[in-house]
């Protein structure tokens, strides 16, 4: 090795006398790759050879170029000739070799073989490669994005305009808190109940597609009569079949992602189409009339000698069609808009139903040629698996804080979604204020959505909830002290920053959490207590404190009240320091204690 090195060093200086510096690099380089033949080398002869080689450089960079080569070889010389317990390795026992397979002749400080790092060896002492996660398919990710979209913008037709709908007709706060009380209710009670029978039977597409259908039908006829009574019935109706549909697309959306940090993003998708259909409506509303009358007309009266020297049979297609557009106009326009964007989200449902046929057929074929049929005896046991997952739950501290937190977020949504746009309309908004507002929230949430995964996991699942939490009791403010419909704006961007941030982390928390068979079940627990519990008591109480001292006072109660249970879960939290909410695993049973 050392006459090599003198040769290649001679032939260097020879015909590179003007460039020192090139048998430096040319040692720098060579070095590693000659040692590299010897078998396993250890850090110090690699270390000397290299550091020599520099060394070179440097007393040539510092000498011009007159530093003689001779130096070089000296250096490298020594360098060897320190190191002469290396040179017999080249005849070290085979027995010692599977300890560096690839001799990598980089230094390692932790004394461990990269090569080993990135490979394992089976049964055999062959090296397997670790298993990678597996990709997304990309028609699932292109039609979870459809489905979101097109839900979400149907809600945004609908949701957000439905108390004023109600303060039209003339309903009072009281009434109007009832109203918004009886879906979340109903929701809290039917949730749980849904979701166990769609573990249970292992059948979550067709109650899917029951649930989202009946509760369609019944949403179009809450417009059919304006007596609260009816509205109230009708509301019930549709909220007993409604409760599941929500957090069965999010379960069916988690089960076909692999990457379910992702879920934050593609939900982004269902925040763009909220604010897109209710931004649309706000628009169509500021231009509607809104004829409610049934003896109103909306022909101009200048057109009316016009119209009666026309044929009979022209008068009646006129009229008829003039009592189609009154039908049709104002408040009623909630609801036709809420059921054409419905029609994409059925047929996306549909999709996702053929897709999970085809797979099981595929798989099917695939346990038969390994003639390794699934055993069909565990089927029995999916109701025990069912009560010993809620019992863990129950007995579970963090699940019932995080479950807790959940219901108190959804409480102050219940206040504020209710009475939000009754305070807009209070200083003066219209339909197209609304519309704008929530369409500033659903773009100020978007990059929420994008980067909630991420957020999630430096912040914690605790964190984030409170931080949402103490935004509300900003919101709150807000509203309370506007004087202008665009003084809500920051309320609303507020809403968009923190709601993409809280479900986004509520949603992976419980699915991560979730024990054994019960995945669907803590997601309808989460809409449970948000959407259900959560926002009923909200709307109620909020009804009951408006009807009396106003909006402007139900606002600053409630602001003072999250701030106090801010104080309170941040007391919790310093307290108790050996919470999961970093890491989430399931629930499992782990001797004579539970772990989430």
């Amino acid at each position: 090795m050392t006459d090599m090195l003198l040769r290649i060093n001679q032939q260097q200086c020879t015909h590179r006398r003007d460039r020192p510096w090139a048998l430096g690099l040319f040692v720098f380089l060579l070095i590693p790759r000659a040692t590299h033949a010897w078998g396993p080398v250890r850090e110090k002869p690699l270390l000397s050879l290299s550091s020599c080689s520099r060394h070179w450089m440097l007393s040539c960079r510092g000498g011009g170029s007159t530093a003689s080569p001779a130096v070089a070889t000296s250096l490298i010389a020594s360098a060897i000739q320190a190191n002469p317990s290396d040179k017999p390795q080249e005849q070290a026992s085979p027995a010692a070799k599977p300890n560096n397979p690839e001799h990598h002749p980089i230094p390692n400080e932790n004394k461990v073989s990269p090569s080993t790092e990135l490979t394992t060896k089976d049964e055999n002492n062959h090296q397997v490669s670790p298993p990678q996660q597996e990709e997304d398919d990309p028609q699932i990710l292109f039609l979870i994005r459809i489905l979101f979209l097109s839900y979400y913008s149907s809600l945004g037709a609908l949701l957000p305009y439905l108390p004023v709908y109600y303060h039209s007709l003339g309903h009072g706060g009281q009434i109007i808190g009832m109203l918004g009380a009886v879906k979340p209710l109903t929701t809290f009670i039917v949730a749980p109940f849904w979701g166990l029978v769609a573990d249970q039977t292992q059948a979550p597409f067709a109650i899917l597609k029951v649930t989202f259908l009946v509760s369609l039908v019944g949403q179009l006829l809450v417009a059919a009569s304006h007596d609260y009574r009816y509205i109230m019935i009708m509301v019930f109706l549709t909220a007993l079949f409604n409760a599941p549909v929500k957090s069965l697309i999010d379960s069916m959306v988690m089960d076909h992602i692999h990457d379910q940090s992702r879920y934050g993003r593609l939900r982004l998708w269902g925040q763009m189409g909220f604010g897109l259909g209710s931004s649309g409506v706000g628009v169509l509303l500021s231009r509607s009339k809104g004829v409610i009358s049934s003896t109103a007309t909306s022909i101009p009266a200048s057109w009316t000698e016009s119209i009666a020297k026309l044929p009979m049979a022209v008068q009646k297609f006129i009229s008829v069609a003039d009592k189609f557009w009154q039908a049709i106009t104002g408040y009623r326009l909630l609801f036709l808009t809420h059921a054409a964007l419905s029609i994409p989200t059925w047929l996306a449902i549909l999709k996702f139903q053929q897709l999970d046929k085809d797979a099981k057929v595929e798989k099917q074929q695939q346990q038969k040629q390994l003639d390794k049929p699934k055993n069909g005896s565990e089927g029995g046991k999916g109701g025990a698996l069912i009560q010993e997952g809620l019992n863990l739950l129950v007995h579970n501290g963090d699940a019932l804080f995080f479950f807790f937190l959940i219901f108190v977020v959804g409480v102050s949504s219940g206040v504020i979604e209710n009475f939000a746009y009754v305070r807009i309309r209070e200083v003066g908004g219209s339909g197209k204020d609304m519309g704008l507002s929530r369409l500033v929230s659903s773009i100020a949430g978007a990059p929420m959505f994008w980067f909630s995964g991420s957020l999630t996991q430096k912040l914690g699942a605790d964190r984030v909830l409170v931080a949402s939490l103490l935004s509300y009791v900003v919101r709150f403010a807000i509203y309370a002290s506007m004087r202008h419909p665009l003084h809500g704006l920051p309320a609303e961007a507020l809403r968009g920053i923190t709601f993409a941030a809280f479900w986004s982390t509520g949603t992976i928390y419980a699915h991560r959490i979730s024990p054994p068979g019960l995945h669907a079940t803590m997601l309808m627990f989460l809409n449970a207590m948000y959407g259900g519990l959560g926002q009923s008591l909200g709307a109620i109480i909020g009804g009951k404190l408006q009807s009396k001292v106003g909006t402007v006072w139900t606002f600053l109660y409630a602001a003072g009240v999250d701030l106090c249970f801010v104080g309170l879960v941040l007391f919790y939290l310093s307290v108790k320091t050996d919470s999961n909410f970093r890491n989430p695993t399931p629930i499992v049973r782990t001797g004579k204690t539970t772990s989430a």
